[in-house]
Formats: structure tokens, C-alpha cells, sequence
């Protein structure tokens, strides 16, 4: 019996030892397959996590973009509101110059009539400057011709210089300027009387007066004492600021005819 029951065991041992090898590689192959899925899960969800993001931020873009072009189309249309207004703001300023155009060809001639007759004028007034005077009428008549000066504002600078004439003939002054003797241009300094006539001294001492006579302007030296002291006084006085008071002078006023 005991023969028989350790062949028994034997038997079932050697029955059981393929068996146990068995298992044992499965639970090899289970744990390897475990850690593989473990693995591969986590991959999983770490490319799960990254295409998240990645959908996050293509959204974001995608938002922005969206952003950008409202932003865009609110700009084009702000763009668009003023571009129409500046072409009806451009369309009434053509109104307008066409209307000034037909305003400013009306004042032409009256430009070019009140030009020649300030030139005549000047031409014929107290030989002051004279040269200077006739210029800036010329100048403003160029500018105008040259398209520099519209009608308008060519006459408005030609009243300034009438407004300048007119002032002119209100002021006495000390100044410099060229005076024609006997054929000869000195440079001297002058005492100018309003536009009635002008004392002058030369740089020799001479002394002198321009005054109007019935042929145009006379040039003309003082060599009588009396007379040479009263315009020496007149021009010292003035050298000293003195413009104010009784001066006894020749006479630059033509006499009346029988007198």
C-alpha cells in the first residue's frame, strides 16, 4: 500500500509539474501584457492630452482670427464712412471755388483799373522811394498773372498798398534815400513832409529841397545862409527825436499865381 500510494503521488507530481510551468509563464505573459497595456494607455492619454491642447489652441487662434477680422471689417467700414465724407466734403469745396472763380473773374478789372491808377499816382506823387513803391505794384500784378494771386487777393494786397499810401501823406519821418540833382543821383538823408515835399543834406553838408511845381517835382540846392540854417536845425532836431514843435523853414508850398 505504501508502494503504491508513493508511485500515486509520484505519478500526480510529474502530472502536476508541466502544469505549474504552465502557469507560470502565464502570469509572466499577463503581467508583460499588463504593463504593456499600463504603458500604452498612458501614451494614450498623454497624445489624448495633447490633441486637447492642441484643439485649445486652434480655437484660440481661431477666436483671434475672428477678433482680428471684426476689428478689420469695423475699421474698413469706419473707412468707408469717411471716405464718403470727405468726397461730399470735396464735392462742396468744388462748388465753392467754381463760385469764387466767377466772383474772383468779376474783380479782375477792377484789380487791373485800380493798379494802373495807383501806379499813375505814385508816378506823379512826392519822388520818395519811388522805385520801391511802383515795384511792389508790379510784383503783386506778376503774382497775379502767374497764377500766384488769385483776383481777390491781388486786390486785397493792393489796398494795403493804397492804405500805405494814404498813411503816407500823414507822416513826417527822417530817413535815407536817392535824390536827383542837376542830373545827378545822391544819396542823402531826407526829412520827408507828409507827401507835400522833402529837405535833404547831403553827406558834404549841402543841404537841399524837393518840392512840386507846375512841370512835376523841382530838385533844388539852398545856398542862402537863413535857409541853410533852418534846414540844419530841422534835421538835428530830428537826429535828437525832436519831431514836435515850430520850425522856421524855406518854403516847399508853390505860391499862388499874382502873389
Amino acid at each position: 500500500m505504501t508502494s503504491h500510494t508513493q508511485i500515486f503521488i509520484s505519478a500526480a507530481l510529474l502530472c502536476m509539474s508541466p502544469m505549474a510551468a504552465y502557469s507560470k509563464a502565464t502570469v509572466h505573459d499577463a503581467d508583460a501584457l499588463i504593463k504593456s497595456l499600463v504603458e500604452k494607455r498612458s501614451k494614450v492619454e498623454e497624445l489624448t492630452e495633447e490633441l486637447e491642447n492642441k484643439k485649445r489652441e486652434r480655437r484660440a487662434k481661431q477666436r483671434a482670427f475672428e477678433n482680428q477680422k471684426a476689428q478689420l471689417d469695423a475699421e474698413l467700414q469706419r473707412e468707408s464712412v469717411r471716405h464718403a465724407q470727405l468726397t461730399e466734403a470735396m464735392q462742396r469745396k468744388k462748388v465753392l471755388i467754381e463760385a469764387s472763380k466767377e466772383r474772383d473773374a468779376a474783380l479782375l478789372p477792377i484789380f487791373e483799373k485800380n493798379a494802373a491808377a495807383l501806379k499813375r499816382y505814385v508816378e506823379t506823387s512826392l519822388p520818395f522811394r519811388q522805385g520801391e513803391r511802383l515795384a511792389e505794384v508790379d510784383l503783386i500784378t506778376q503774382k497775379l498773372s502767374g497764377g500766384l494771386l488769385s483776383p481777390r487777393s491781388a486786390l486785397t494786397r493792393l489796398w494795403s498798398l493804397i492804405e500805405d499810401e494814404r498813411q503816407m501823406a500823414k507822416e513826417t519821418g527822417l530817413y535815407r534815400d536817392t535824390v536827383t540833382v542837376y542830373g545827378q543821383k545822391l544819396m542823402v538823408d531826407v526829412v520827408r513832409i507828409g507827401t507835400i515835399g522833402l529837405y535833404f543834406r547831403t553827406g558834404t553838408g549841402r543841404v537841399g529841397l524837393v518840392t512840386r511845381s507846375d512841370s512835376g517835382w523841382t530838385t533844388t540846392f539852398v545856398d542862402e545862409e537863413r535857409g541853410r540854417l533852418q534846414i540844419n536845425h530841422l534835421f538835428d532836431a530830428f537826429k535828437k527825436q525832436i519831431r514836435v514843435g515850430l520850425f522856421d523853414l524855406p518854403n516847399m508850398l508853390p505860391m499862388p499865381e499874382g502873389r
